[in-house]
């Protein structure tokens, strides 16, 4: 898998060097130009945004074309490795990304004294953990949504088969939001529910603020949740495997 993943990342490179180049001349041209300190953090956020879509759409594209590279059918290797690659790559290149932003961000609170973010992070540690690995655990589960998707759409031979992909695409991700909210009653622990629905109000440094946190009610709810998205995502790889080499053999 590493020569995989070393292949993507290769072929990919010039791509990702260029986001990396136009993000750090972005953010030099902002520091420099933007004096008004509201309309520097909107464009900074922005221009993380944009290289997040960027990166996030770099293995989805990496993968349909390994799908239909015939060099790539000719490797003797197994099936799941061609999946986890473009998926590894993916999950690296946005952890990189948000660990610059993450160091952007503390900087920028700490040069301008602004801790009450700063402050939420230290007064719930935990959650902000979760928080992460919970969006870490979401950027994967739609990416194998996404890839079985393609894959589906690959093995249709029939004209508008991308369209169809679309169609899968929203049938998987509605169908399975529909039998979590059945299962977990409507709890916001899903692929789409990032951050609980609990909130608290805190006093910090004199100022009151309102602030999301895990409450302790939920844990089961998320525990099962991540659960039900892990099982459904292991039976989506299966599918995929299954129909890689299906059409490989054809």
């Amino acid at each position: 898998m590493m020569k995989l993943l070393k292949y993507d990342f290769k072929r990919n490179s010039a791509k990702i060097l260029g986001v990396a180049v136009v993000l750090i001349l972005a953010q030099i041209s902002m520091m420099l130009f933007i004096s008004n300190n509201t309309l520097l953090v909107v464009l900074t956020m922005l221009a993380y945004m944009i290289a997040g879509v960027i990166l996030f759409i770099t293995p989805i594209r990496t993968y349909s074309y390994n799908l239909k590279a015939y060099h790539r059918k000719l490797l003797p290797l197994h099936t799941l490795k061609s999946i986890f690659s473009p998926i590894a790559m993916g999950c690296i290149c946005l952890l990189i990304l948000g660990l610059i932003a993450l160091i952007h961000g503390y900087v920028y609170l700490t040069v301008y004294e602004n801790s009450r973010i700063l402050d939420i992070i230290k007064m719930y540690p935990v959650d902000t953990i979760i928080a992460l690995i919970n969006v870490i655990w979401l950027i994967i589960h739609i990416l194998i949504i996404i890839f079985l998707a393609i894959t589906i759409a690959a093995s249709i031979r029939i004209k508008g088969s991308f369209w169809i992909g679309i169609v899968i695409f929203f049938i998987i991700v509605n169908g399975l939001s529909w039998i979590e909210n059945l299962l977990f009653g409507g709890s916001d622990w899903g692929s789409f529910g990032v951050i609980s629905e609990g909130s608290s109000n805190s006093t910090m440094n004199g100022i009151v603020s309102n602030v999301n946190f895990i409450p302790s009610s939920h844990t089961g709810e998320m525990i099962g949740s991540f659960i039900f998205e892990l099982v459904c995502s292991v039976a989506f790889l299966y599918i995929m495997v299954k129909l890689i080499d299906r059409k490989v053999e054809a």
